[in-house]
């Protein structure tokens, strides 16, 4: 999958092109409809799917200070458009320059870049240009002055209501995985590297990799079932392993063999049941919130690696403990119930 930053580097291709655009900040099912849309077109008329988004999202640029948090890393969304299919993406970078573009002007430059374009999906809601002019019906009447097909999706429900980011984002806040997980079409996942901590997990007896994460969006402070996603690979070439392949250590096979993506660790090829810890460490009276995956059955060096910790449930709240063995015994419950949760 190609990845483009900028419309001026669009490649040249004589095959039909649809774009689904969007912002798609979480990649949930009612985006997911917009893109297997376009996925779908373009395989009809022989051509190429593209997604046309824009980073940082314009809300980041046009209202900072009520700006959103993104639900996923940005790595996570691109392999997200790879496995629905699409030939490439187009990031194109959003600016108040950019913001000041008419509806008009904003079509003209794409079918100037890309003469082979043929179709344009989006959602129902989605607006463009300056001030949110251009609306589903512009997009329309311009694409049809040009001979392109224009496709509106209406929204996704779920349970009677509309599928939709701030929906997903009260879900994860609100530590409702099974909800986010239903909203998304997969699981809720935190993205990020792997950094030295205190070593206090070490100092139980539960070693946990922490993680300085690349997501906006972090869910409420707790304990949860999870699986943490590693490229095995990386791991074993610095002498490391695994040990006792239990029943909840699932492989995968790689989404694509061929990816410009960077810096998402693809092949993402095995899943680690772990009990999973957000939020402040209170038994130690420590402030600074952390999030910190053990993983079960995972003899390894993790630091600087980049990994996937995909969650499945919230097990309990952050509660102080009054000595480190009453801790210890917790744990030891908690791992008990996750193994038994994810088994």
């Amino acid at each position: 999958m190609q990845l483009v930053r900028n419309i001026s580097e669009i490649p040249a291709t004589d095959k039909p092109v649809v774009l689904a655009m969007g912002c798609f900040d979480g990649v949930h099912m009612g985006h997911q409809k917009v893109i297997s849309t376009a996925v779908e077109q373009a395989k009809a008329l022989g051509g190429e799917a593209w997604v046309f988004t824009f980073n940082p999202h314009p809300a980041k640029v046009l209202s900072p200070e009520t700006a959103p948090p993104l639900i996923s890393a940005e790595p996570c969304r691109l392999r997200k458009f790879e496995a629905l299919g699409v030939h490439g993406v187009i990031a194109v970078p959003f600016n108040n320059a950019f913001a000041h573009t008419e509806p008009a002007e904003f079509l003209s430059d794409l079918w100037t870049k890309w003469p082979t374009l043929s179709g344009i999906v989006c959602g129902t809601d989605w607006s463009f240009g300056y001030k949110a002019r251009g609306k589903v019906q512009t997009l329309e009447k311009l694409c049809e002055e040009h001979g392109i097909t224009a496709t509106a999706i209406p929204p996704v429900l779920y349970d009677e209501e509309k599928i939709s980011s701030t929906h997903i984002r009260q879900a994860v806040h609100d530590g409702d995985i099974p909800l986010a997980e239903a909203l998304l079409g997969r699981p809720f996942c935190l993205f990020g590297t792997v950094v030295k901590g205190r070593g206090i997990g070490q100092e139980l007896g539960f070693p946990t990799a922490n993680i300085e994460p690349e997501n906006e969006l972090i869910p409420a402070p707790g304990v949860y079932a999870a699986y943490t996603r590693l490229q095995m690979s990386e791991i074993r070439s610095q002498g490391s392993g695994v040990r006792g392949q239990r029943s909840g250590v699932r492989s995968q096979e790689p989404e694509a063999e061929d990816s410009e993506l960077s810096p998402a660790p693809c092949p993402l090829i095995t899943e680690f049941p772990s009990a999973v810890f957000i939020g402040q460490r209170k038994t130690f009276d420590d402030p600074e919130p952390v999030i910190e995956t053990h993983l079960l059955d995972f003899d390894g060096e993790l630091y600087g690696q980049a990994i996937e910790v995909c969650l499945h449930k919230k097990i309990r709240d952050i509660v102080p403990f009054p000595s480190k063995e009453a801790l210890i015994e917790q744990i030891e419950k908690d791992i008990a119930q996750i193994r038994e949760i994810l088994s």
